[in-house]
């Protein structure tokens, strides 16, 4: 048994022969999927849920579900690569085995994974021209958006039970996050904020701590378009707003975009203590790459062999391009 905490009873997980009741068969489908049985299982019911307050384990409770499923769909399309017209490959079967006589070496079993399967190559391939037949038809896009998940939205917060935290319910935020997106789409494409939109691409990313982020494209009319700077300050502001006239947009831009505040009170966040920073990363570049340090904002020169080169990193606030060798 792998958890015996989040199930201390000994409860029975998913199997090939779990059926579904009677109101939900169909004559295509009569037992439940390993996707709709994990579905299930996180759905979220009245009364506490072990698994919902496990913390870190209910993470990797859906980590391992994921894997199981995936690892199910792929020793499907394994078992079932007839079924796939893999024969339509002939040719690229043909190319392999030529290839590998000519080598002298022996050919494996080849595995396609057919457009279906999400993250396989041929189904990145198919967003891609699926993409750019959009801008095809209907020029290049106008307008790029950014949307981003906040762990602090009210509808996540009110979801968490006793001394849970949003990190502790990744299945809430991606909820909440897709439901937002939804509503920002609607927003955009049906009620015209942006104007007339022809067309639009988006794609949901991850961050690296969990919270989803949606990059989105827009395609606008030719009476929509951003032509001049005044309808590009229609929907750009490089400013805050007036918190007496718009109080809410004031609140929302001061804690969520600006970085800050300074001052003797956050010193963290201060313009010294961040050039304290730099300076001794500079020394500690010094010592250990025996970089020859001129002033805060000079280049880095270091001239011990033929080939120079020039990259640049970011630190805070600051840019800073050097140069030096190896």
């Amino acid at each position: 048994m792998t958890y015996p905490l989040l199930f201390p009873r000994g409860e029975c997980s998913w199997n090939t022969g779990m059926e579904h009741v009677e109101e939900r068969r169909t004559a295509k489908r009569t037992r439940v999927t390993q996707l709709q049985y994990y579905a299930y299982r996180l759905s979220q019911r009245n009364g506490f849920s072990i698994l919902h307050n496990s913390g870190k384990l209910f993470q990797q409770y859906i980590v391992d579900a994921y894997v199981k499923t995936e690892g199910s769909r792929l020793h499907f399309l394994r078992q079932n690569q007839k079924d796939l017209r893999i024969e339509l490959y002939r040719g690229l079967l043909d190319a392999l085995e030529c290839r590998a006589h000519n080598e002298n070496i022996r050919t494996g079993k080849l595995i396609i994974l057919p457009s279906s399967f999400h993250g396989s190559p041929r189904h990145m391939q198919q967003n891609y021209q699926d993409a750019m037949s959009v801008v095809r038809k209907f020029g290049k896009p106008d307008l790029f958006l950014t949307f981003t998940c906040n762990p602090s939205w009210s509808e996540i917060l009110n979801s968490m039970e006793g001394v849970q935290r949003p990190e502790d319910r990744p299945d809430i935020i991606v909820r909440v996050f897709n439901m937002k997106l939804k509503e920002l789409l609607e927003d955009i494409c049906k009620h015209g904020i942006f104007g007339t939109v022809l067309a639009y691409i988006y794609v949901i990313e991850f961050q690296k701590r969990g919270l989803t982020h949606a990059h989105i494209l827009l395609t606008l009319d030719s009476e929509s378009k951003i032509r001049t700077k005044d309808d590009i300050d229609k929907f750009v502001s490089a400013e805050l707003p007036d918190p007496c006239t718009y109080l809410r947009l004031f609140q929302i831009v001061t804690k969520c975009i600006v970085h800050g505040p300074c001052g003797t009170i956050y010193i963290y966040n201060s313009l010294t203590w961040r050039q304290k920073r730099v300076e001794f990363l500079n020394r500690r570049l010094a010592t250990t790459r025996e970089f020859r340090l001129f002033t805060f904002e000079s280049a880095i020169d270091l001239i011990s062999g033929s080939k120079i080169f020039q990259t640049e990193f970011n630190l805070g606030s600051f840019n800073y391009k050097f140069k030096s060798s190896r």
